[in-house]
Formats: structure tokens, sequence, C-alpha cells
């Protein structure tokens, strides 16, 4: 049976940063997530790195807390984040009194930004409605959320930390009125196990509850389902945000080449199974055109659906999902519930995944007697890339290619640059939206890469493959017959893989029969086939 000091479940930001936490301390750790890296709330929002001016009126102490991990992230996790700046845009439907009191909170958490006329706001966003009053800038940004997570990841791995991925936990075992382990079962071989250890954290987002549950213990949770929609460019080049009350459709967020719009609040059962309706899209494009006017003619992607996993405290009562505070919960389920060995973070935000793992991991210690401190806010998840090498690749990368490859890969360049020197066919682009090279496929694929890719969806995650316009139209088929030239499946898997990531790409996509995006699809559908029914008829 297998031994460690740690298990954690859940491999979104704030498992995958407990793992990088732990190991810096010496502490032997394994993190197991059901399905793939990002797979819950992670992968399933805006990327929005908050300054916390959202939160500045109505939750002082998490809007403190965004504001001081937004630098830190800035500063270890340079190549994650595209510093775009914000705006919180003053509109003429909104109260006034908002405004007043928006400044007099941002100003009391230190959040200085500077006032901009309206005239002023448009020459720097001209597709800003034109009659809106002003606006106030706030240091928000975009971060890469599957790059954040996997650069968490593959630090911590090359310090001895375990990822294993496809692996869901069954059972939580108990011995002598404490948790000693955990039961396993690989989802996709069906290969069960036993991990032994001393302790448990509980860090599955949404899933929390069930997790949970296993021990016996309950943590509430709610589920807030927020809705979103890719728009095909970058509307704006600043994060947009409406300085009013959080709402929905209130936020654009410029991620790479397109814009993010976010998004709804509707309570649902459970993470799992989620989708927008037409009339929830309907009503975030109508708030999203007041937004910024030109979002109106541009065409929409994909639309996507996660859960916000919020911690319900006793006195929350039947508080809506904005009602309830976006801090977090750290859960010591030996102190509260009389069962040592269990540990449950809960709530939080993306920005502040970083401090939820360091709570975390402070409280791991201290039950394990380890007395390292945490140093993950100023430890860089990874070293800048050598100069040397970004010379070799600007020998068959162009510009834009190399940049993107060394934002995700850093000191994988090398290993980059032996196979493009080793075989010129390594310097195709699979994946012209995203600039994915074969290369840069070919490193994910292998084995020994520190966090490898099992399936196509999985190298969508790992260097954005098929996350551009073209939804993999183009490139998932190179990515398939990339994965059969390295024996990861043989002809049959590999049409089973090919089927799997051409049913995510086009569900998000078959939720939106408007416009250029139903042809799109219909494009998809004629090229391999009606493996997935959409809904709307492509435009004559």
């Amino acid at each position: 049976m297998e031994r460690t000091q740690v298990v954690i479940i859940g491999g979104g930001a704030t498992g995958a940063g407990i793992l990088w936490d732990l190991t810096l301390r010496g502490i032997d750790a394994v993190l197991l997530e059901q399905h793939d890296l990002a797979n819950g709330a992670t992968g399933r929002c805006h990327g929005l790195l908050h300054s916390g001016a959202r939160y500045v009126v109505k939750d002082a102490a998490a809007a403190a807390e965004c504001l001081s991990e937004n630098r830190i992230l800035k500063r270890i996790a340079p190549h994650c984040v595209h510093d775009v700046g914000g705006l919180f845009v003053r509109y003429p439907q909104d109260d006034p009194a908002f405004f007043d009191r928006w400044d007099a909170a941002a100003a009391a958490i230190g959040l200085t930004g500077q006032r901009l006329s309206a005239a002023e706001a448009l020459a720097l966003e001209p597709n800003l409605p034109d009659d809106i009053l002003g606006a106030t800038t706030c240091p928000d940004a975009h971060v890469d959320v599957f790059l954040l997570t996997a650069s968490n990841l593959r630090a911590a791995v090359a310090r001895g930390g375990r990822f294993r991925s496809y692996t869901e936990v069954t059972a939580i075992e108990r011995r002598d009125g404490r948790v000693c382990g955990v039961a396993t079962r690989d989802v996709r071989s069906g290969e069960a196990g036993r991990i032994a250890c001393d302790l448990v954290v509980n860090a599955a987002g949404g899933w929390a509850e069930q997790v949970a549950a296993l021990a016996g213990l309950h943590v509430p949770v709610r589920c807030d389902k927020g809705s979103l929609l890719v728009l095909n460019h970058a509307l704006v080049s600043r994060v947009v945000n409406r300085c009013r009350t959080p709402g929905d459709a209130d936020i654009l967020v410029p991620a790479g080449p397109v814009s993010i719009l976010g998004t709804s609040s509707i309570t649902a059962p459970g993470p799992d199974g989620l989708t927008a309706t037409p009339d929830e899209l309907a009503h975030l494009l109508a708030l999203g055109a007041e937004l910024v006017p030109a979002l109106a003619e541009a065409r929409v992607l994909r639309v996507f659906s996660g859960v916000r996993p919020l911690y319900v405290p006793p006195d929350a009562g039947g508080a809506a999902g904005r009602d309830i505070s976006r801090g977090f919960a750290l859960l010591d389920h030996g102190a509260r519930d009389g069962l040592p060995g269990m540990l449950s973070v809960v709530g939080g935000k993306l920005t502040t995944y970083r401090l939820m793992a360091e709570a975390a991991s402070d409280m791991a210690a201290r039950h394990l007697g380890v007395r390292e401190p945490c140093r993950t806010a100023t430890t860089p998840l990874r070293p800048a890339a050598d100069p040397a090498l970004l010379r070799r690749l600007a020998r068959f990368l162009p510009p834009p290619a190399l940049a993107v490859a060394e934002r995700r890969l850093g000191p994988d360049l090398a290993r980059l640059a032996d196979l493009m020197e080793a075989d010129p066919d390594m310097t195709e682009l699979l994946c012209e939206c995203e600039q994915v090279s074969r290369a840069e496929v070919e490193l994910a694929l292998r084995p020994d890469a520190l966090v490898p890719a099992r399936t196509i969806n999985d190298l969508g995650r790992r260097t954005r493959l098929g996350f551009g316009s073209c939804q993999g139209t183009f490139c998932g088929y190179k990515a398939m017959l990339a994965g059969y030239r390295n024996g990861l499946w043989d002809a049959e898997e590999g049409g089973a893989e090919f089927k799997r990531f051409l049913d995510e790409r086009w569900k998000g996509q078959a939720q939106v029969p408007r416009g250029k995006q139903i042809d799109q699809l219909a494009l998809s559908h004629d090229l391999f086939g009606p493996t997935y029914h959409f809904h709307g008829q492509p435009e004559a």
C-alpha cells in the first residue's frame, strides 16, 4: 500500500497550491483529482485576477485579500498573468450614491486608481458607451487559469510532490478514531488502490460536501452557478467593470485574442451537468450590450458554466449567492467534529487560491509537527527563460508563437528546441489560433512530462489547443494523430478520444444558435460526422 504524509483531494488552483506549499516545506504529499487539472471552478471562470475593487463596498475583508494576492501573483507568476489593468466605469443608469461609497471603500483598503473623465475613458476604450460619466483605473488583470494550476503542479512535482489525475477517492478510511488513509479508483482503468496518510485535505471545491460525506462529515457548500460567454475577439484592452453593486454581466475580461463576459448567479443543485438556458444567454447578451455596445455585433464562440463553491456558515440562512461572502473557511475536523486527521478548505476565489493554500498548509504543518514557514509568497513558480534558449527557438518560431511558447513552457523550452533542431517537422503549428507547435504537443503527451496529458482535452488544458476561434475544428484531428504515433492510444481509442474532444468543444457552441457560430459548428459537423446534435440550423 502506498504511503504519504498528506493526501490532497481536488486538482484546482487551491489543491495545486497546497501541493506546492507543502513540498516547499519538505512535507510528502500526493494530490488526487477525479478528472484532470482545473476541472471545476478554476477552469470555469473568466480568469479575472481581482484587484478587490469589485468587493470593496460589500466585503472589505475579501477585497483586501484580493488586493494583496493580486500583487503577490504578479510577482511569483508573471508568465501566467496578462497585466492589462482595469476600469470601473460609471454608467448614467447606475446609482450615483454607490460611486461615492465605492470611492471611500477603495481608499480604506489602499486601492488607489486614477479618476478619468468620460472623454479620457473613451480615449482608452473606444467601445464603451458614449454616455458614460467617467471611470477609475484599478490593477485588475487576466490570468491563464490552466497555466497557473499547471505551474503550481509542475513546480511541486519537480520537488517530489505527486499529482494523480483521473483518480477518484471512493472512501476516507479511519482507524482508532482518526482518518488514516483513502481508497481510490482510476476512473479510466477501473483499478482500485489505497493510500495511507497522516492527514487528508479536502480542497474539492464544488464537490467538497460530497468528499466530506465520505468521512461522515457535513461541510455546507452552496453551488452558485455562473454562465459566461466567450466572444470572438478582444472588444476591450482592459478589464471593464460596471461600478455598481455586483450583478449579472457586469465584467468583460480581455483574454488574449478573445473576450469573456461574466457572469450570472443562480443556485444549482451541484457542480455537475451545468448548462446555460436560452433565457440566461439572452439576459447576459442584453446586459453585455449595455456594458460595451459593440458586444451586440460580436460572435459568441461558446458558452460555459461553472459553480462558485460558497461556504455557507450557520448564520447565512437563505442568503442568495451574491450575498454570501467571497472569503474562505478552513475547517479542522478534529476540533470541529471530533475526527482528527482531516481538514477542509472551502469558499474563496481564484485570486486568493495561494492564500487559501497557505492557511491550509500552515494548519497541516502544525498537525504534522513541521515548523517550516510558508514561502509561496516570495518563491517564483518557475525561473525566467534563458535568453539563449529564446535565440535558439527564434530560428524556428515566428515571434507570436515564440512569445506564447515562453509563457507556457519556461524551463521546458530547452526540450522544445532540441525537438525542433532534430526534426524540422516539429516546428509545424498544429493549432494556429493558439500558436501551439507539434513539438509542444509531443512534450505534453510524453509520459515523462511533469504533468502529462492523457487525453486530447487534457492537451487543451496544457497548451490551449482547441481554445481559439475554430474551437478545435482543425487541430483536434492532428492532436489525435500525434497521440496515436506516440503510442498513447491505438486507432480505436484515438477515435474515441477525438469524439470526446469534439463533444467538449461542440457542447459550448451548441448553446449559441445564432449568427456565424452556427456556420462554424456546421463546418465541424460536416467534417467529422453527426456525432453531436446541435440546436439551430446553418445560415444560408
